[in-house]
């Protein structure tokens, strides 16, 4: 995969790749001062091994894996191929003088992208459109000019493109569909032990006992982690980061809970707002607390006014109270999204 994206954009485009944990190797290259140059830049990039490349819109964010696997298919007996819909509204052209002139509706399409080439025609396409000066847009008007017949492919009213502000709010509704508000709780408990630092909130708090467990047993975030995975209908966090599992031997439980909100993520979630209660004899963590804050809402790439962090002792009861332990609970609130594409 080759993204062709702008220099202000690369290291917000390289963090979004980077969230989506891609399986397949993805190139980067800057784009150029028109499309077509943008789209040839992308083509250099190409590995010289690929026979077909497929030229997609970043702005067409409905495409589904479906369009790809037959746009491949399609390669086997055609050079290039694009998606398209007919047209719905009467198409009118305006004359020299100033007439309406009416265009035959059904012999009209709508091009959509991903379209798709052997790289090679493609390359000599954009080549030759350079030398002869020719501006498109798109690709498949370079491919035309050659002479070269392209199929098409039946497209969709959902792949929109977002060209002005006007199609988000449709687009929104595509993306995101239904909205049902989730609540989860959570709640964890660890026991206190000598030789070990106290990690609450993914801060080190000063203390002459830390926190039993696999991982840093963060017990803070543990209660989040469970609160938002019950919110989402997922299982308990045993069941994503065993205590078995030597990769989570002594991990930071905010590398955890990033691994939570990618779960989110595949989930359509959304989190609205979490609020953890730490209960704990001692030590006070209330100097802590803006760090456990902006700690939590990083590694959930939330606001920090979303997150909430607070403590309570428990009046010297229980085993809390006897210091044997501390324990946390949570609540967090999520959007769930169904989509209706």
């Amino acid at each position: 995969m080759v993204i062709v994206h702008s220099r202000i954009d690369t290291k917000e485009i390289r963090r979004i790749v980077d969230d989506l944990h891609p399986v397949q190797p993805v190139r980067y290259t800057l784009g150029g001062a028109e499309r077509e140059d943008s789209v040839y830049n992308g083509l250099l990039a190409v590995s010289p091994d690929m026979d077909v490349v497929m030229v997609h819109d970043g702005a067409r964010p409905f495409a589904t894996p479906d369009w790809y696997d037959q746009g491949a298919v399609m390669m086997e007996t055609a050079r290039a191929a694009i998606y398209g819909i007919p047209l719905k509204d009467t198409v009118k052209v305006r004359g020299d003088d100033g007439r309406l002139h009416t265009l035959n509706r059904s012999r009209l399409v709508a091009a959509q992208t991903p379209q798709i080439f052997h790289r090679d025609l493609l390359m000599e396409a954009h080549k030759q459109a350079r030398l002869k000066g020719l501006k498109a847009t798109d690709d498949a008007s370079l491919v035309e000019a050659m002479g070269v017949p392209v199929v098409i492919l039946e497209g969709s009213d959902k792949n929109r493109k977002v060209t002005t502000r006007d199609d988000i709010p449709i687009l929104s509704l595509y993306l995101k569909g239904r909205e049902v508000q989730r609540i989860g709780t959570g709640y964890d408990v660890h026991r206190l032990v000598e030789g070990r630092p106290l990690i609450l909130g993914g801060v080190e708090v000063p203390f002459d006992r830390g926190l039993d467990g696999h991982s840093d047993a963060d017990v803070l975030i543990h209660a989040v982690m469970d609160a938002l995975l019950g919110a989402a209908g997922l299982r308990d966090i045993g069941t994503y980061f065993p205590d078995n599992d030597e990769n989570f031997k002594d991990i930071s439980s905010l590398v955890l809970l990033a691994k939570v909100r990618h779960l989110l993520q595949e989930k359509c979630c959304r989190i609205v707002n979490l609020d953890v209660t730490l209960l704990a004899q001692q030590p006070k963590i209330k100097p802590f607390v803006p760090q456990m804050i902006e700690n939590i809402a990083e590694a959930l790439r939330i606001s920090k006014s979303a997150v909430s962090v607070k403590a309570t002792t428990t009046e010297k009861l229980g085993f809390v109270g006897r210091e044997e332990g501390m324990a946390a609970q949570a609540a967090a609130m999520i959007l769930s999204y169904q989509s209706y594409l």
